[in-house]
């Protein structure tokens, strides 16, 4: 199966992966079977897996996802994920797939090298981090798989999936566990710090944390009560001993010169004007030419009104940061000019929309080539799902430390604290702190394996298709925006349009895609 190709490209493009803490290759010519000499070389392997296997998913599904969640439209950008119309021959279906089993065919390549080919001068402590490190790339890979196709394959060898590429998908509930005892495992040996913009176990225990919360209403009815606390002893973990804080502004964690801030707990890590395949390449896609600086852009998707409209009108820091309204002035846009004023009638994405190569970002910019980071997790989101895990099964949370993180992030936009909070109020906020981060999808499907009537219901009465042509803003200070629908079929969501369909090719290739799912054979 293409997917499943396994590389020795472990080592490519590291020696291109800048300062910020990939490490480069140590001096001479290496093979695999004499690579893992020393913990930086166990370091430098590791290093790969933070961009190039990544560089697929991000290059161009990314949009398709906020598309399926409707925070934005593409209209000649793969519209059909507005519209729950994607099916097996889609190219961006194909390349998720692809890029998720690249992480982990390479995350399976480190850990097996790490136990049979690492020297004696590897220490146990570099050889156990590495592992930990790898293994947390893989259940990152999986905890997105599943929630984007449900059951999938499961593997910890790659001889034995290049000896026998026809394989059953695996149970939903081995996938979960699965991602768990990975994550359980990163949690413990990954250290508390070290290289900048490296995964610690704080970035474990946050995976892990979110992993539980899934879990514990993935089967609908009640959340399960043991996964509730897991959850929230790993929040608590994380809020009250790492010592982290959020950003003060929350634009900052949109500008390249603030990658790996103090908030950026895991992130997919771009090489400034890096070798193709370690560069973010949405930079052409989200931005557009009055802010390039003359760089190739032409921003095709648009802000989701319905999205848009969720906003409280005093909520224009966070709004901002991800949308341009008319109006807005973004004085670290276009320096030389002095700042730049969005004065068009309808609207642009922010987010990802960097500006230009000079002053705005030191030159770091190019066609299809952006420095900033992609995040994973960062702790506002461990906040928020601390919120949702305090809740629980209760129609309300009135206090407590869960209410107490939830308005940590409604301080920091400058927004009114809640004295009391609904699901809901965290549906809302999530989708808002999170909006154009490209993972508000996966909370949808949390949520609808959940509570599957209400966010079938929220999802076929979202306005979709519908670009903003026009912003007013009334007497009250509140926007309000007027568009244009795209000739579309009307958009009734249904459960079997919630999960993607596996790429055709790869179900020609191994039939077994389309049979039953089978448990998992858990060697430990």
């Amino acid at each position: 199966m293409k997917y499943l190709y396994i590389i020795l490209c472990l080592l490519v493009g590291l020696s291109s992966c800048g300062d910020s803490f990939l490490e480069k290759l140590p001096q001479g010519n290496y093979v695999e079977e004499t690579f893992y000499v020393s913990d930086e070389a166990l370091m430098a392997a590791t290093a790969v897996l933070y961009n190039k296997p990544w560089f697929e998913y991000n290059a161009d599904p990314t949009l398709g996802i906020s598309q399926l969640c409707n925070d934005c439209f593409a209209p000649w950008g793969d519209p059909q994920y507005n519209t729950f119309q994607v099916t097996g021959l889609d190219n961006k279906l194909a390349a998720m797939w692809k890029s998720f089993y690249s992480v982990i065919t390479m995350a399976n390549s480190v850990i097996s090298a790490c136990s049979e080919k690492a020297s004696a001068d590897c220490t146990e402590e570099g050889i156990k981090r590495a592992i930990a490190e790898s293994r947390l790339m893989r259940a990152t890979a999986y905890f997105y798989a599943l929630r984007l196709w449900g059951p999938v394959i499961l593997f910890e060898d790659n001889k034995e999936i290049v000896a026998n590429p026809m394989r059953n998908r695996n149970k939903e509930e081995d996938v979960f566990q699965f991602i768990i005892n990975d994550l359980t495992y990163a949690a413990t040996y990954l250290p508390e710090t070290w290289a900048k913009g490296r995964a610690t176990c704080w970035a474990a225990k946050a995976q892990l944390a979110k992993a539980y919360l899934a879990r514990s209403g993935w089967n609908g009815g009640s959340r399960n009560l043991e996964d509730l606390e897991k959850c929230r002893e790993l929040c608590h973990d994380i809020c009250t001993k790492s010592g982290l804080n959020l950003l003060p502004n929350y634009e900052d964690l949109f500008k390249y010169k603030f990658n790996n801030n103090e908030e950026s707990l895991f992130a997919m890590q771009w090489v400034p004007l890096g070798d193709w395949g370690t560069q973010n390449a949405l930079y052409s896609m989200l931005s557009f030419s009055d802010i390039s600086g003359g760089v190739g852009a032409w921003g095709s998707p648009f802000p989701a009104i319905e999205m848009l409209e969720l906003y409280e009108p005093t909520d224009t820091i966070r709004r901002n940061a991800t949308f341009m309204t008319q109006n807005t002035y973004y004085p670290y846009l276009c320096i030389a000019d002095g700042g730049y004023t969005y004065t068009k009638t309808s609207t642009n994405i922010k987010k990802g929309a960097i500006g230009g190569p000079d002053d705005d970002n030191d030159g770091y910019v190019a066609p299809m080539s952006s420095p900033l980071n992609t995040y994973i997790i960062r702790l506002a989101d461990v906040y928020l799902t601390y919120a949702e895990a305090c809740l629980g099964n209760n129609e309300t949370l009135e206090a407590g430390p869960g209410l107490e993180y939830f308005n940590k992030v409604r301080e920091r936009a400058k927004i009114a604290k809640k004295n009391s909070i609904t699901f809901d109020d965290i549906m809302k906020e999530r989708r808002i702190e999170f909006c154009m981060e490209y993972c508000n999808w996966y909370d949808m499907v949390n949520w609808y394996k959940w509570k599957p009537a209400k966010i079938l219901n929220l999802l076929s009465n979202q306005q979709r298709g519908t670009r903003v042509d026009k912003t007013t803003k009334d007497e009250d200070s509140i926007l309000h925006f007027e568009g244009y629908i795209y000739p579309t079929t009307e958009v009734e969501v249904t459960a079997n349009k919630i999960f993607l369909p596996y790429p055709e090719n790869d179900v020609i290739q191994n039939p077994l895609l389309k049979e039953e799912p089978i448990a998992y054979d858990f060697k430990e």
